[in-house]
């Protein structure tokens, strides 16, 4: 059976935040790439209040045995207390992309 890759998301307040995040992480050598999009809109219900934030959001690519380590370095590195942490298996990737996110090391 071929290793799984992963992709997931988490959003930050700032550029700033989500290239530190972004940049350590693959440093790190948790994830192979780390992309961010923003600013966006976010619209959600915090302690009982609807809210309304500009986030940047960060897409983690990763090798799926990475996945637990990722997640916790994240949480650990997050600014906020409930960070958005939402994670897949990428069920098809071209050979030589899913190659090259596992050989990063």
């Amino acid at each position: 059976m071929t290793e799984a890759i992963g992709i997931a998301w988490t959003t930050l307040p700032s550029r700033e935040e989500a290239d530190r995040l972004a940049a350590g992480a693959v440093a790190a050598g948790l994830a192979a790439c780390a992309q961010i999009d923003g600013p966006i809109r976010s619209h959600y219900t915090w302690e009982g209040h609807v809210e309304s934030e500009e986030e940047y959001r960060v897409t983690f690519k990763f090798a799926g045995a990475k996945m637990s380590d990722l997640e916790a370095w994240v949480h650990a590195h997050h600014p906020y207390a409930l960070p958005q942490w939402l994670a897949i298996e990428a069920h098809h990737a071209s050979p030589a992309y899913r190659a090259w996110i596992l050989g990063v090391r």
